[in-house]
């Protein structure tokens, strides 16, 4: 109980209670959107390469704006790109909503759209994280990122089954057009909190586009947790990103079902981060755990692979959900902990650049899926995954090392 006091008294920060709804509120959206995108899309096309383009055009701007976005947020006031994000997803929303109304849906139209909000999440993204870490003091940060985890995995699970409930009961105009006008209740939470900008001196002293890359460069900590960040994401979320694939096409899933299935890592993650958040603020040696989670997570690709069954198929992707909680919380920590604050924006674009390897992934996965079949092709890429992840932490004895 005397972990979780620390989680309780993050509340008594003052602001972090306005900050963190917003975040809850913001990301339930988003997982909510993708929920029901990946089930229309799978009513037009059951084609597997369609399914990892979907992933992949979702998160590749990571890859091409993490850097700038990354940059930006480090020059200007986090708070205020945060609230450009809110308006302009709620744009978005409206926009799907009046195509919805006069339009039929098709492939080129939600990839293209998919596109735009991940635009919007890699600046959303890099914002957040960054203000978050000024928000708190260092002695509750800890705290603070688990936390964070929490919201997110909390959005991962409640937004696909509400997202498919709603749509059930009403056109998907009528949803999208509710959840503009709900995005932009972002805006509410946001009032009167600080905008936290980095002093002129400090920014002097670590100005230039390049000064994340040589940083992370310089320390063997951060660029080995890089690594294990893309490889990761290059190779152990095979699981996450066939999900929809698999709940469709293989255990024919109806739409509950469906938006069950797309929800059950979140739910894995949330039970791991809320009854395993004593041991993730407790951990001294977040490199070792972040590497071992990542091997967990490949691993668990491979038995997802085999699963003919709905039922183990959920059980499966609750476990690997469990374990996604340490892979999230160790790397962030890292990164933010071992980062000046000047800098966290510009090393959170280079984490952005890792993550973007996930569509990389995903898109792989599913070409090569069309050929092979999709199980083998994942127990193909995650044993490469593995061999890769064992070389980088041989290269990287940092990762070892405590980190306080």
């Amino acid at each position: 109980m005397y972990f979780y006091s620390d989680l309780l008294s993050l509340y008594k920060e003052k602001f972090y209670s306005k900050f963190a709804s917003s975040c809850a509120l913001i990301y339930s959206i988003r997982f909510l959107d993708f929920t029901i995108i990946a089930w229309l899309l799978t009513n037009i096309s059951d084609n597997p390469a369609s399914i990892g383009a979907l992933v992949f055009v979702k998160f590749i701007p990571m890859m091409f704006s993490g850097l700038i976005t990354g940059w930006l947020v480090d020059k200007f006031s986090r708070l205020a790109i945060i609230k450009f994000v809110i308006i302009s997803h709620s744009i978005y929303l409206m926009s799907w909503a009046s195509y919805m109304l006069f339009f039929s849906v098709n492939i080129e139209v939600i990839f293209l759209m998919t596109f735009i909000s991940g635009i919007l999440m890699s600046i959303d993204i890099s914002s957040r994280i960054s203000y978050l870490s000024s928000l708190l003091k260092r002695r509750v940060i800890r705290s603070g990122i688990a936390a964070n985890v929490i919201f997110l995995n909390l959005a991962w699970f409640i937004g696909p089954n509400i997202g498919m409930f709603f749509l059930e009961l009403s056109s998907s105009a009528i949803l999208y057009t509710s959840l503009s006008l709900i995005n932009i209740l972002g805006l509410l939470f946001l009032r009167k909190i600080p905008s936290l900008n980095i002093l002129k001196y400090k920014k002097e002293t670590y100005s230039g586009f390049i000064a994340g890359i040589n940083f992370a460069k310089k320390k063997p900590i951060i660029l080995g947790t890089l690594l294990i960040v893309g490889f990761g994401n290059l190779t152990a979320f095979t699981f996450e990103s066939m999900g929809p694939y698999f709940a469709k096409f293989i255990y024919e899933a109806s739409p509950k079902e469906f938006s069950f299935m797309i929800s059950c890592q979140g739910l894995g993650a949330l039970i791991g981060s809320i009854f395993l958040f004593p041991m993730l603020v407790k951990i001294t040696r977040p490199g070792f755990v972040f590497f071992i989670a990542t091997i967990f997570l490949c691993t668990g690709s491979i038995i997802f692979s085999y699963s003919t069954s709905f039922f183990i198929g959920c059980i499966i992707l609750i476990i690997l959900g469990a374990g996604t909680t340490f892979f999230m919380n160790m790397h962030s920590r890292i990164l933010i902990t071992q980062t000046p604050n000047p800098l966290r924006g510009r090393v959170g674009g280079l984490q952005q650049f890792g993550i973007s390897l996930f569509p990389i992934g995903s898109l792989i996965t599913g070409l090569l899926g069309d050929r092979l079949g999709v199980p083998v092709t994942i127990r193909i890429i995650a044993i490469l995954g593995i061999l890769c992840l064992l070389v980088i932490f041989f290269l990287f004895r940092d990762l070892k090392n405590i980190i306080e």
